[in-house]
């Protein structure tokens, strides 16, 4: 049985399961090279059928991450806006403004403004979806569904990362986005596989959504840049954060049934923002937004826990992108293992789509549900040496730079990097997800605090206030940081306290105000050839760990070709480039 996930959005995301075991997975944005890309994922399902060897007529079902299909798909694959998505985006901005300067209306006009979406629109919507994508894809109709996009953000970190053995426990799941087929999060209890919705947040009641606004008021993307005003917040003086957070402290509160309730509706915070912020601090205003996002957070899982008596929390949706968000639920005491989705927001809800797709058939076929969890996250493209050769001609590489093959290519970098220079590293399957995790990644020594200049200057321009990241070979994950015992640190979704080593090891790549480190903790099973390449820079220099920052250019996805790599080497300052086996240096 093979299942296409896929999610028309906010970086649109596809991905492929057959017989049970997604098998790849890849953005948009990486193809068509604009960061997030909100088009359908063509070029993604694309790769994910060719990896597999398979074609759009042996798909046995398409699965998208919405029920309320915003947009469809025209004969030529582009997003066309119709009269009611026009209608229905007028009426939800008007909404929006009323309910700000009419509270008293808020019950009134969200149930009249989810049932115009709900009966009126989506079955429009999913009716012009599925037959503008058929004829697009050239499918039966029939073989696209579209499934809840809460439980999608549930099933993925469920089914795709707790083993067989571990799902013998019971857990709770917790989604919280900005939003998603009208809601906003939702908690499921799982016993032995069965699950049971025991809350839902709806739209009007996000504290992500309430997070996005405070990075747009604060003059930064929304659904972008969020990760910049988590990273500004440590800097804040308690007294700024005092002088803001009393405007923010009673916005949220969860009720005794586990439901989420804001003051005032979602959509009217800019209006709220725009008239409370005013003349007030950007850093305090950034400190006070982390803290009541911390505070909401944690009083949601600690009263999840005492409802349900239940320790064991998976978390996902885009919020829990937010890794100090995550490092303090996991400090909780009532907390007994944590797991956090990678790479939370929507192109993680593709594997879910994939899960939910699965289990429809086996019902359907009277199979027996067994999914695999997923190996690892390189689920990307990979290129053989007939491509790499071709992209170094086309460049016209061996005309302008020095160009060496080795054996053994993971020891020459780790001696460059002993000597304090920088690297980019393009290898193997590319990663799936926001986080390079070493195959699409630009190395450094993370001692070298007096390098980051240098990085930013010459490939990165990140703001002067982010902390770079690290890759931290597992022996040396207690030598470098704390608390690691209740959390899954492989995939770059969790901040931590450091050592007094870790503070030395890891200076370069570790938040330079509170010291926190976002790592990811390497096995030797996971990535084999990358944990060579630390282990050898750890012979060499006793340190178990490098710094890892994503392979891009200031504005551009993850580099996803040898074309895309070379592009960014040339462009960029970049001095040494290691393209799988070749090295090729400017010096």
């Amino acid at each position: 049985m093979i299942v296409v996930g896929f999610y028309k959005g906010h970086n649109a995301t596809a991905c492929v399961l057959k017989d049970g075991k997604i098998l790849a997975s890849a953005s948009e944005e990486r193809f068509v090279r604009i960061k997030n890309v909100d088009t359908f994922p063509t070029n993604s399902i694309k790769f994910c059928l060719d990896f597999i060897g398979a074609k759009v007529a042996d798909v046995d079902l398409f699965v998208r991450t919405y029920k309320h299909a915003e947009g469809f798909v025209t004969s030529k694959g582009k997003t066309v806006m119709t009269k009611p998505l026009e209608y229905q985006r007028w009426l939800a901005k008007t909404f929006d403004r009323l309910l700000f300067y009419l509270p008293s209306l808020n019950s009134l006009t969200r149930e009249t403004y989810a049932y115009f979406s709900k009966f009126l629109l989506t079955p429009y919507y999913q009716s012009k979806f599925r037959t503008n994508m058929a004829n697009f894809l050239k499918v039966d109709p029939q073989k696209i569904i579209f499934a809840d996009h809460h439980s999608c953000h549930a099933y993925a970190p469920y089914y795709g990362f707790i083993t067989n053995e571990e799902k013998k426990q019971d857990y709770l799941v917790i989604t919280l986005d900005g939003e998603g087929d009208e809601d906003c999060g939702g908690i499921w209890l799982v016993k032995s596989g069965k699950w049971e919705k025991i809350a839902t947040v709806s739209y009007g009641d996000s504290i992500a959504a309430f997070y996005g606004y405070i990075t747009s008021y604060l003059g930064m993307k929304i659904n972008e840049h969020e990760y910049k005003v988590m990273g500004l917040a440590p800097y804040v003086s308690e007294y700024e954060i005092k002088k803001v957070y009393p405007i923010f402290k009673d916005l949220f509160w969860i009720d005794d049934n586990l439901v989420m309730h804001s003051k005032i509706h979602s959509g009217s915070y800019p209006y709220y923002l725009e008239k409370y912020l005013r003349g007030m601090r950007f850093d305090g205003i950034a400190g006070a937004a982390q803290l009541l996002a911390e505070n909401v957070a944690i009083d949601l899982v600690k009263k999840a826990i005492r409802k349900t008596g239940i320790k064991n929390i998976i978390l996902s949706g885009g919020f829990f992108m937010n890794v100090k968000v995550n490092q303090k639920i996991a400090k909780l005491s009532e907390v007994k293992r944590l797991f956090v989705c990678p790479s939370a927001s929507d192109e993680s809800s593709v594997f879910g789509a994939a899960y939910f797709g699965f289990k429809y058939l086996c019902k359907e076929k009277g199979i027996n549900f067994r999914p695999e969890t997923l190996d690892n996250l390189y689920l990307g493209p990979n290129f053989e040496d007939k491509g790499l050769k071709k992209a170094m001609i086309k460049a016209k590489i061996s005309k302008k730079y020095k160009i060496n093959k080795y054996k053994n290519i993971e020891k020459v970098i780790a001696d460059l990097l002993a000597e304090g220079k920088i690297v980019g590293r393009f290898t193997g399957r590319m990663e799936w997800g926001a986080r390079a995790l070493g195959n699409r990644s630009i190395l450094m020594d993370p001692r070298s605090k007096d390098k980051i200049r240098e990085l930013n200057d010459q490939v990165k321009s990140r703001d002067f206030w982010m902390p770079f990241a690290a890759t931290i070979i597992d022996e040396y994950k207690t030598k470098y940081l704390r608390n690691t015992d209740k959390s899954d640190g492989r995939f770059m979704v969790m901040a931590y306290d450091t050592t007094d080593l870790g503070k030395k090891n890891l200076s370069a790549a570790i938040h330079p105000y509170d010291e926190t480190c976002r790592p990811q903790i390497l096995s030797r099973i996971d990535n084999p050839k990358y944990y060579k390449l630390i282990k050898y820079f750890q012979g060499k220099t006793g340190v178990g760990a490098v710094l890892n920052t994503s392979f891009n250019y200031h504005g551009e996805p993850i580099v996803c070709t040898p074309d895309d790599a070379l592009h960014t080497f040339e462009v960029t300052g970049l001095k040494y480039l290691a393209l799988e086996n070749c090295l090729i240096a400017k010096e």
